[in-house]
């Protein structure tokens, strides 16, 4: 089977190029819809986590007495509510004492208190758009307490959906410094919360402003949108006209940078109780600025404040989730955009053009990496996320909102993909490779079979034999490095070598699973020391490896083989159906060589041989002891030892790394760390690139500083 290149980049190609126009598409589209799709909600979503994550870090980490939002690095990102706004709250304290709705004049009253005490702006998020007909004085009254004050902002009632308006009672426009309009339902994003702010009703429905009964203020007014309450609250406090904040913000929308919420008390002058609430600004209630109850620090927190007054009673106030809390009164949002107005920290976004230059960049660049190695796309990408993630935080800190979902989509995607379809791929390929080899028998099973062909018949015997897996290392990234007839060339040298030594030494090639050769040894034919055999076999079959590739001077890449060897009893024989059926090996024992080929990446090196194996031929090996493992699926774990050369055969730097590592080994299991590493490091000088001695090294490095509860001197593998 021959699997053309150019069908496999169709695919990724293909693939690349739909999730780009994906992308680009919903981009666009999320422009110009005012709540967004899909990419804005995962971004929302993640803004949520991001502003919250030092509050879950908190939870993890921390058993001080702190604010959570703040917690490590949440100072950085995280902002509290400016002290310069307050909050003179309709609790339920004040409907308690006052009833609800209670009469406007208990407004006037608490407007000439907030006066008094010097508060510079006062915005009214309470709707006083019908006359209260059985008691007009109490209105009256309400209207001449604002027009004494001159600082007070009024609401106007304004249906979206229908598209009216209502005034103010007559004469209190022109008692007000501003009529303004509290709706923000304009902004809310899919998830219902506030995200996005216009500071001017975009809309540009109401144009009258005479109609505000505003008198000589109308005039600032010409051409300018209707306002919201936060803009108008910003001009008073800063003496600038309304057409001046206009100008510089505009009907564009503007992106909430919430500030956290924290612990207060309240009543603190006459409540023997420790009443607190969950605020981000200072609430204070509008019963207690009415009879004057206040305490010092309350007084001078009004003192020069903008005060916002809307209701914080249960079940009578709008709600309004925010990334810190789930039901936030809309008095506090209109507080929080004064916030950022007066600190000029609304959320910036990314110049759109660069995002979409980035998102186009990193969908493209897994599929330029597919030819490399899982581990090294898998870095990559990490890096690339993590990078991301950290780049995130700080333009948060630089109030910027970066889109990281947009960025993490580019990434995560065509990485899925790509990896999912070279696992595919390399399935295909294992597969035309068994299906090309997988037809060569040992010639000692052939000539058995023809001088008895009864064991044509299905059927097996329990032996004592040994099973080898040699297997190369990295196939993956090598066959993704070869046209698939190169890839052939380099298989059936490197596996005709292989199998030459292995007949030799009186073994079996049972099959070939791909890139991978499995033999056994003491059948059919009966071998007195097969073991040794086979052992002597794997030390000759890395010898060829070797030689192979110093021949090999012109390849690209060069494979390099590892061998998993065990012994005990295995069943033998014609395994298969009536009609295809092959003479090989099964059983526990022949499970194990497989398991410790693959053991041999976790302490990267060559040959890997059970106890069993190793101790028949030790006299006759050059050889180091690996450790203890448990592979998966068992419990005992088995002593492993990795052959080098034959007896004498090692050259004079192996010789030297094998004693150094022999101490090293000694002095790890005995628990001496440190005189562990320096033998370990002596072994590496003697023999650099050495793995065994690399991983003992790294591995004493981290139990000198302190040796893990559950380690009994094994090591668990968790992988085949």
């Amino acid at each position: 089977m021959n699997i053309k290149s150019h069908e496999n980049k169709k695919v990724l190609y293909l693939f690349g190029i739909s999730l780009s126009i994906l992308m680009m598409l919903s981009m666009i589209f999320e422009s110009f819809m005012p709540k967004g799709g899909w990419l804005r909600s995962l971004n929302d979503a993640w803004s949520d986590f991001r502003v919250n994550s030092p509050f879950f870090a908190y939870g993890i980490f921390s058993h001080k007495d702190e604010n959570p939002f703040t917690f490590s690095f949440g100072a950085l990102i995280n902002k509290p509510g400016d002290k310069r706004i307050v909050i003179a709250a309709i609790d339920n304290h004040t409907l308690n004492n006052l009833g609800y709705p209670f009469p406007r004049k208990y407004y006037g009253d608490m407007i000439g208190k907030l006066n008094k005490l010097g508060a510079k702006a006062i915005v009214m998020d309470v709707f006083t758009v019908d006359p209260d007909k059985s008691r007009p004085e109490s209105d009256a009254a309400y209207i001449r307490d604002v027009k004494n004050a001159g600082n007070v902002v009024s609401s106007m009632a304004y249906d979206r959906w229908n598209k009216t308006f209502q005034l103010p009672i007559k004469g209190l426009g022109a008692a007000s410094r501003y009529v303004a309009i509290p709706n923000m339902d304009k902004g809310l994003s899919s998830d219902n919360k506030v995200r996005n702010v216009f500071l001017f009703d975009p809309d540009g429905m109401y144009k009258d402003a005479k109609d505000l009964g505003l008198g000589g203020r109308a005039g600032e007014l010409e051409n300018v949108n209707l306002a919201g309450l936060a803009p108008a609250a910003y001009a008073i406090y800063e003496n600038v006209p309304l057409s001046g904040v206009y100008a510089r913000y505009g009907v564009e929308p503007y992106a909430l940078n919430f500030r956290y919420p924290v612990v207060r008390k309240v009543h603190e002058a006459w409540s023997k109780e420790n009443l607190t609430e969950f605020s981000v600004y200072r609430w204070i209630s509008v019963f207690d600025i009415i009879e004057g109850k206040l305490t010092e620090d309350e007084k001078q927190a009004l003192k020069g404040a903008v005060v916002f007054v809307g209701s914080t009673a249960i079940g009578a106030y709008d709600h309004y989730p925010s990334p810190f809390m789930p039901n936030l009164p809309g008095v506090e949002v209109h507080a929080n955009v004064l916030d950022n107005m007066l600190n000029n920290d609304f959320l910036r976004p990314v110049n759109a053009w660069l995002v979409a230059l980035f998102v186009l960049i990193l969908i493209w660049l897994p599929i330029y990496l597919r030819n490399y190695s899982v581990l090294l796309i898998s870095s990559v990408v990490g890096l690339i996320l993590l990078t991301a993630v950290i780049l995130d935080y700080y333009m948060l800190h630089k109030v910027y909102s970066f889109m990281f979902a947009n960025i993490a989509v580019a990434m995560i995607f065509p990485f899925v993909f790509v990896t999912v379809h070279k696992a595919v791929m390399e399935g295909r390929e294992k597969k035309w490779i068994k299906n090309t080899f997988g037809q060569y028998l040992s010639p000692k099973v052939v000539e058995i079979i023809t001088k008895d062909p009864s064991k044509l018949s299905l059927g097996g015997e329990k032996r004592d034999m040994t099973a080898m897996f040699c297997d190369i290392a990295g196939f993956t990234t090598i066959s993704e490095k070869l046209t698939p007839e190169q890839l052939t060339a380099m298989l059936n040298n490197y596996l005709s070598g292989l199998t030459d030594v292995i007949l030799q030494h009186d073994g079996v090639v049972d099959k070939f699973i791909g890139d991978c050769i499995m033999a056994f040894w003491n059948a059919p034919v009966d071998l007195k020391n097969h073991r040794t055999s086979a052992l002597l076999a794997a030390v000759d079959c890395l010898a060829v490896n070797n030689r192979l590739n110093e021949e090999a001077r012109d390849m690209i890449v060069k494979p390099c083989f590892r061998i998993g060897l065990n012994s005990g009893p295995m069943t033998v024989g014609n395994m298969g159906s009536n009609n295809r059926f092959s003479y090989t090996v099964i059983g526990d024992a022949v499970n194990l060589a497989s398991r410790l080929e693959g053991a041999n990446k976790f302490f990267h090196s060559r040959i890997m041989a059970s106890e069993d194996v190793f101790a028949e031929a030790k006299d006759q090996l050059e050889a180091r002891y690996l450790g203890q493992i448990r592979v998966v699926g068992k419990a005992i774990p088995v002593k492993v030892y990795e052959p080098l050369a034959r007896k004498g055969g090692a050259s004079p730097e192996t010789v030297k790394m094998l004693q150094l590592y022999g101490a090293g080994i000694e002095n790890f299991y005995a628990g001496k760390y440190k005189e562990a590493e320096k033998d370990f490091k002596a072994a590496l000088g003697a023999r650099p690139g050495d793995g065994p001695s690399q991983f003992y090294l790294e591995l004493a490095e981290q139990y000198a500083k302190g040796t893990p509860k559950d380690w009994d001197g094994s090591f668990n593998l968790t992988s085949k």
